[in-house]
């Protein structure tokens, strides 16, 4: 299907679930014209890793694929869990085979990319994509500073550490994940997500409190006890969305402040606007509407946990 062919599918009410997968898809279901995102410019549009076809001349789809899989490398600085990820792609179906047999040897030849690192982001893109599902954007220095740690354990681990520290600290860096994970020492391989989590806010609210007894006006909120639909998969038996707790009281406002800007975003947004902006300027338009749709995604992503049921 071409950039702007028909979505048949999606005219046929066919489209998928969350948070727009009512009034926004029903609205979906109309269009004439659908925008898809550019090839490699998002992890969706990166074939998933499989094996080689045949050893002979790639098939058109392979082709297809290859193109694909190099436009997500090119995403490298900006987002290394695509690039990662289609390096396992090219590597393990041997798209590379009809330029040069040698994988690591095409892949600096075309990028200059050692073969360490490209072993490495193959190793760390699926922490990526999975902290990226949660809001966040870490540089690929970021997940390298958890190998230790992820050899330790697993992914899951390194995910909730990471997320945690993010939730703790209004801005990550590498120096802060490589101190709490030597912080944290040495940990068994079944430890659990969220007894680990606990001990990140733990050492991290250490040196708060000791400020906190000079400073009363600097403290580090309490996100001990978060619902059970939690990134870190935390849960507990009390809610932690309180009056009291300062961090729920700034994700109600973000909430209020999101909801308040698509509404404003609504009123001067319809398909007539959008089908004007792609006839007269097409090149310009397109983009703009494929960025806005992949907002969009985030923050049904973001939003896509089970809610109370209504008493």
């Amino acid at each position: 299907m071409g950039l702007f062919d028909v979505d048949e599918e999606a005219q046929n009410g066919q489209g998928g679930g969350g948070l727009f997968g009512g009034g926004l898809a029903a609205a979906a279901g109309a269009a004439t014209v659908v925008v898809k995102p550019l090839p490699g410019t998002s992890l969706g549009q990166i074939p998933a890793p499989y094996q080689p076809h045949s050893e002979g001349e790639l098939s058109a789809q392979e082709r297809e694929d290859l193109e694909a899989c190099k436009a997500g490398v090119d995403n490298l600085r900006n987002a290394f869990w695509i690039a990662g990820k289609s390096f396992e792609t090219m590597s393990l179906a041997k798209l590379h085979r009809e330029e040069n047999p040698n994988y690591a040897a095409w892949v600096w030849d075309t990028w200059e990319v050692s073969e360490s690192q490209l072993h490495r982001l193959m190793d760390e893109w699926r922490v990526g994509e999975a902290l990226a599902n949660l809001g966040h954007k870490p540089p690929e220095s970021h997940v390298r500073a958890m190998t230790t740690l992820r050899r330790q354990t697993n992914d899951k681990v390194a995910i909730t550490v990471y997320d945690t520290i993010a939730r703790c600290r209004p801005r990550v860096t590498g120096d802060l994940v490589e101190q709490v994970v030597s912080d944290l020492g040495a940990l068994p391989k079944d430890a659990k997500p969220a007894d680990v989590g606990r001990r990140v806010r733990d050492l991290l609210a250490t040196p708060e409190k000791e400020e906190t007894t000079q400073d009363k006006s600097d403290g580090v909120p309490d996100i001990s006890s978060l619902n059970p639909d939690s990134p870190n998969g935390e849960s507990g038996r009390k809610p932690g969305n309180t009056k009291a707790d300062p961090l729920a009281t700034k994700d109600i406002e973000r909430l209020r402040k999101t909801l308040a800007s698509l509404q404003e975003a609504a009123k001067g947004m319809n398909k007539a606007v959008a089908r004007r902006a792609v006839e007269a300027q097409p090149d310009i338009a397109a983009p703009l509407i494929q960025e806005i749709g992949s907002l969009l995604q985030q923050i049904d992503r973001a939003v896509a946990i089970r809610l109370p049921k209504a008493e």
